[in-house]
């Protein structure tokens, strides 16, 4: 039996997910020419290989993977931020996205055993946002795509719950 707290709390990352597609499709749509594009549309990349596997875990528990109206208002608000302000917003969302993942932690400790390989997932794939967001400001954008590569090979044909 899942506690209402795990509940909640994956209710919650399953409308953090859809915040962050819709926003990063946005920003990579508006990005087209600038280099910090690769970065957004790696990002956006990792959005789309998550939904899958996060549709199939809110599948098993009982949960909806559609997102209400809240997170398309602040993904298009996020999203529209001005080119000048888009360093600042990524060293924000970098700081909170941090602190995100300990917070997401703490989830996968309360979940379902059965699931772990999912949840473990949904760590690793926070993780790698982390990463490729260090790697945009720091200007390395040449090794953006080779990382997320690495993790979608790995992630391939994997089956992460029982309803996927």
């Amino acid at each position: 039996m899942l506690s209402k707290q795990f509940i909640s709390g994956f209710r919650h990352e399953l409308a953090n997910r859809a915040f962050a597609l819709m926003a990063v499709r946005r920003m990579t749509e508006r990005l087209h020419g600038d280099e910090r594009r690769v970065f957004w549309k790696t990002y956006w990349d990792l959005e789309r290989f998550n939904g899958p596997r996060y549709c199939a875990a809110a599948r098993q528990w009982g949960l909806e993977f559609k997102p209400g109206p809240f997170p398309k208002i602040k993904a298009w608000l996020i999203s529209s931020v001005p080119r000048p302000w888009l360093g600042l917003l990524l060293k924000i969302v970098h700081r909170e996205t941090v602190k995100y993942l300990q917070w997401l932690k703490a989830l996968r400790d309360i979940g379902p055993t059965e699931s772990r390989v999912f949840l473990n997932y949904m760590i690793e794939q926070e993780e790698l946002q982390i990463e490729l967001m260090q790697l945009a400001l720091a200007n390395r954008y040449t090794e953006i795509v080779r990382r997320a590569d690495r993790f979608f090979l790995k992630y391939s044909g994997v089956i992460l719950s029982r309803g996927e």
